[in-house]
């Protein structure tokens, strides 16, 4: 793996890390386990969209917890591409960080739509989690689609190409 490609998963790896501590924390509000009283000012009320009607994806799965799978997901997956990119012999690593930040970004935009259209207050730390996911996306098609993990792969390949005809 390149000097390039190690910063950007390192960057993905520190943005989800900090994506999972907002998911684990909305987690905890949505269960009641610690009180988001302080950000109750104006629209902004953390306790109205995260233990509000629409706060589940169905009864017992709060959103928050399908943020948490998605930011720990793509952290699993980052990890592994820069400490273990071996297990990555068929590049598939960058398209699966691709398909889910592309489905998280999805939830976001629902999510978005039912805060604004639907509740009529903004929860704080979901947006911050939400623009986590939109900026994971921005890097990772930036990533996939200007080709540099695509390169930096076939230079492996020919790498272990070459060692293997020896």
């Amino acid at each position: 793996m390149g000097s390039r490609e190690a910063r950007v998963m390192i960057v993905i790896l520190i943005l989800s890390m900090v994506g999972i501590g907002l998911a684990t924390f909305l987690v905890a509000n949505h269960y009641k386990f610690v009180s988001a009283s302080f950000c109750e000012i104006g629209s902004f009320s953390c306790e109205d969209v995260n233990n509000g009607q629409y706060s589940e994806v169905f009864p017992g799965l709060p959103w928050a917890v399908v943020g948490l799978v998605g930011f720990v997901a793509v952290f699993c997956v980052s990890y592994l591409k820069l400490y273990f990119p071996e297990l990555d012999r068929r590049g598939r690593f960058v398209p699966l960080l691709l398909l889910l930040s592309v489905v998280g970004v999805i939830f976001v935009v629902y999510l978005n739509y039912l805060e604004f259209a639907k509740i009529g207050k903004v929860c704080i730390f979901c947006a911050a989690s939400h623009t986590i996911m939109i900026i994971i996306l921005l890097i990772v098609v930036w990533w996939y689609f200007a080709g540099q993990h695509k390169a930096e792969q076939a230079d492996t390949e020919l790498i272990q190409t070459s060692g293997d005809s020896e």
